[in-house]
């Protein structure tokens, strides 16, 4: 068959609804490139089209579909492009009504009553996406029934039916690499204007599944098991980005890249010996690096690490089931600080059992630690998260318009706080964060590199979310 896979066009000013997006990067969304890769290694045909990145509409979309004339259309939707997503389903099937079309991602494996409500989708893929999207191409292709696909969602007589959850692929390595070559130019991904120091930037995943239990998060996609891909696989796939692709740098997003130090040593070990080094960055835990690990990281070009903090409160990241400590939290940075490692720190606002207190221990514990950057966005609790299932217990959820639930707006309101006191908080913590003479004197050095330019350029756009103190703002109309 001949397939169309869609990322959703979804622009910056809807993702993060304020200027700040104009400060955001783009990734490259690997999910649909591994299923891409997947269904050509079983044979079907398969075109892309990432309409975020390339900055389409819905138009766009339809009209670049049109040489490929597609057998089948796949959408993987968030919950904040769950309406782009729909837009775009209901567009070809003005077009062509007997188009199948299925909807994968986050937002239906979270909430598959919500999202297959719509006539436009056709079938809905719960959990990971790869098996039971191809067994259910290969259903339609042989007109076979699919009514025992594990991880399909599918009506029956009008009545949705949601099929157990599809097993879980054990072994990561025997899936093929993205599907790199169907994306025409590498350039337009690239990580937030302060976050990669050369270009062009890959991002890798190399896990799937988090062990870890913290309120806010959603599992629904890949699970609590973890499942990682082996040091050698990782190295693979490294080495096709450097040669064939002249990728200069590598941002690891894996939720947590350290949960297994000794699979890091394995992978940068198989790298020294190949002449392969590069600057990378990652995401880490606190709880999962120690200074000897992060001296090794450091050695072998890591020069940026993102921790999630979310509370200078400990009660609070108590409740949010974030099992770090505030003890544990400082020694860390401390140590990547000693190591000339740049650290950013995410922080929430807006969790339950918040008040202006708490959010004010939140601003002093990030002015405290010799951090460089932060990303400080508001609690939203996403569809399939405990703190979604709870959330009328602790405040006022507004679920009106899925659209808003970016982490940029204040769905979600804890008891004892307005959304006007959490967008001026928001505001409050990242001027006072960036407003410091350590913090400005940094990013003018960063003008000064070869992507300096364009560095400047994007945060200068940004400029008006942490400017504006009063007055109405989107988050709250």
């Amino acid at each position: 068959m001949r397939i169309l896979l869609v990322y959703p066009p979804i622009s910056k000013q809807e993702r993060y609804c304020s200027a700040i997006g104009n400060a955001g990067g783009n990734q490259i969304p690997l999910g649909v490139f591994y299923l891409a890769a997947y269904l050509r290694q079983n044979g079907h045909e398969v075109c892309v089209i990432d309409g975020e990145a390339n900055r389409l509409t819905t138009p766009d979309v339809l009209r670049q579909s049109d040489a490929f004339r597609p057998q089948l259309l796949g959408i993987s939707c968030t919950t904040v492009a769950f309406h782009r997503g729909l837009e775009v389903a209901e567009a070809f099937k003005q077009r062509r009504p007997a188009l199948p079309i299925v909807l994968g991602g986050p937002h239906v494996s979270s909430n598959p009553a919500h999202a297959m409500s719509f006539a436009a989708f056709d079938y809905g893929i719960v959990g990971e996406g790869e098996m039971a999207l191809l067994r259910l191409v290969e259903a339609l292709e042989s007109q076979r029934d699919v009514v025992s696909i594990a991880g399909l969602a599918h009506r029956e007589n009008g009545e949705l039916i949601v099929n157990g959850a599809a097993p879980q692929i054990e072994s990561l390595d025997a899936l093929p690499l993205p599907a790199y070559d169907l994306i025409p130019d590498l350039s337009i991904y690239a990580p937030p204007p302060c976050n990669y120091k050369r270009l062009p930037v890959a991002n890798l995943i190399t896990s799937r599944g988090c062990p870890n239990r913290c309120t806010f998060c959603d599992r629904s996609v890949f699970g609590r098991s973890l499942r990682q891909r082996s040091a050698e696989n990782v190295a693979e796939e490294i080495r096709h980005l450097w040669s064939k692709y002249r990728v200069r740098e590598i941002a690891f997003v894996d939720d947590t890249f350290t949960l297994r130090p000794r699979r890091i040593r394995s992978l940068f070990g198989i790298l020294d010996a190949e002449g392969i080094s590069f600057p990378w960055t990652c995401m880490s835990r606190v709880n999962s690096v120690d200074f000897d690990l992060l001296k090794f990281m450091r050695d072998h070009g890591c020069w940026h690490i993102s921790f999630g903090i979310e509370s200078g409160n400990q009660e609070i990241l108590r409740r949010i089931k974030k099992n770090v400590s505030l003890e544990a939290v400082r020694r860390v940075i401390e140590a990547c600080a000693r190591l000339r490692i740049r650290t950013k720190g995410f922080f929430m606002v807006g969790h339950p059992g918040e008040t202006l207190e708490t959010i004010e221990q939140s601003i002093r514990l990030a002015l405290e630690l010799p951090l460089d950057d932060v990303v400080v966005t508001l609690n939203t609790p996403i569809p399939g998260s405990e703190q979604y299932r709870d959330a009328e217990e602790h405040g006022t959820l507004d679920q009106t318009d899925w659209s808003k639930f970016n982490y940029w707006r204040p769905v979600f309101v804890p008891t004892g706080l307005s959304q006007e006191e959490l967008l001026a908080k928001h505001r409050e913590f990242y001027r006072r964060f960036y407003f410091r003479p350590r913090i400005l004197r940094r990013y003018l050095l960063s003008f000064l590199a070869p992507s300096g330019p364009r560095r400047f350029w994007a945060l200068c756009r940004s400029l008006p979310f942490v400017l504006r103190k009063t007055g109405n703002h989107p988050a709250v109309s």
